[in-house]
């Protein structure tokens, strides 16, 4: 597993910020693509979102997104059992399926002023937004998937990035979320 591009950042953060905004470094993303995708999910018995931008939950913190007609993008835990049989499963050739590197960092927006964070930074209003369906938009001028769920009886928002604009958005965030908890 390679070192985050924020860890540095977030060992300067003080735990308020921590609170609200996190780097969920224990989890781990795989992606498939191809045009034979159900076919394949149906072969190796994998359970698919139905529609664009609709997710599965994987395990106690993972889900499964379906990004893109034939594109599934796997964020879980390393040992998870989803993850081996993805990964089993793309050892077969031919498939119409292939493995895609995932090149983006998550962020997780969470507690009482997350929905604060994101109405300075993004043009969506995420009150009315489904949970455990993916959105695609800006926040903070960075592009990124924004997925808000349920956890532990609170919303919750992760955010995918790609890898290179990660520490810009963390510092964005860090600092609008310490204005908003002083």
């Amino acid at each position: 597993m390679r070192n985050s591009p924020l860890d540095d950042l977030i060992a300067e953060v003080a735990p308020e910020i921590l609170a609200v905004l996190r780097h969920p470094t224990q989890l781990v993303k795989l992606g498939v693509k191809g045009p034979g995708l159900v076919a394949w999910a149906e072969q190796h018995e994998i359970e698919l979102p139905v529609e664009i931008y609709d997710t599965l939950l994987v395990g106690q913190h993972g889900v499964l997104a379906r990004v893109a007609t034939g594109e599934l993008i796997l964020e879980c835990a390393p040992d998870d059992a989803l993850l081996t049989r993805f990964e089993s499963a793309l050892q077969t050739v031919d498939t119409g399926v292939y493995r895609i590197e995932q090149q983006s960092v998550t962020l997780v927006l969470a507690g009482d002023a997350a929905l604060g964070v994101l109405a300075q930074t993004c043009g969506v209003d995420f009150v009315g937004e489904l949970v455990d369906r993916m959105v695609y938009t800006r926040v903070a001028g960075v592009s990124c998937g924004v997925l808000p769920r349920e956890e532990g009886g609170q919303r919750v928002y992760r955010l995918w990035v790609d890898y290179s604009l990660a520490p810009y958005l963390w510092e964005t965030l860090a600092e609008i979320t310490a204005g908003l908890t002083v």
